[in-house]
């Protein structure tokens, strides 16, 4: 049964490279079955063992990039102390973040470009924000000191470091995810100044 299992798994992981090869070079809108059942060499009765369509084929991978996306908040998140500052919590998520982002930017890099599907912005943008609602959600300290309503603080906190990993990988991960932590609490600590 193992060996089944095993196999299956080999099988989904087979496709999912094979697509995303596709998706390096190509639309989304523009591949098909075909395409990537040749590359996976398989045939179409074993894609569809694994996936409905091309649809749920995409669908798959992003949720499990957004599953390990808050799997590391989570992780960051259990290791905050209730004596710490904004800032420091800050700097804890966005160093976590920024790590994950280093570790996935080829898949990042497709979906945040013109090949990926329209919408993964926004997909990624809420998948983020509502781990980071959760996490804060459980901190009464954090609950305690914020002035606004949590609906602006996180769309000013996603929508930042979005525009962040964007650029970021569009220049080809320039720097380290300490270098993009540093620059990221060095402009919260300009606004803030201001």
């Amino acid at each position: 049964m193992s060996i089944y299992i095993e196999k299956n798994k080999k099988t989904k992981q087979l496709i999912q490279k094979s697509f995303i090869k596709i998706l390096e070079r190509k639309s989304f809108d523009s591949i098909t079955i075909g395409e990537i059942t040749k590359t996976a060499k398989i045939n179409r009765g074993t894609f569809y063992l694994h996936f409905q369509d091309k649809f749920d084929l995409l669908d798959q991978i992003e949720q499990q990039l957004f599953m390990e996306l808050g799997i590391h908040l989570d992780k960051l998140q259990s290791n905050y102390l209730p004596q710490q500052t904004f800032v420091k919590q800050q700097e804890q998520l966005a160093s976590a973040l920024f790590g994950f982002i280093e570790i996935h930017a080829p898949l990042l890099k497709i979906f945040l470009g013109n090949h990926g599907r329209a919408g993964f912005h926004m997909r990624f943008r809420d998948a983020f924000s509502e781990k980071v609602r959760v996490n804060l959600e459980q901190n009464e300290s954090f609950k305690e000191v914020l002035k606004v309503p949590i609906e602006y603080f996180l769309s000013f906190i996603t929508s930042a470091f979005l525009g962040l990993i964007e650029q970021w990988v569009e220049n080809g991960l320039d720097k380290t995810p300490q270098e993009m932590t540093e620059l990221y609490i060095n402009i919260i600590s300009y606004i803030q100044r201001k």
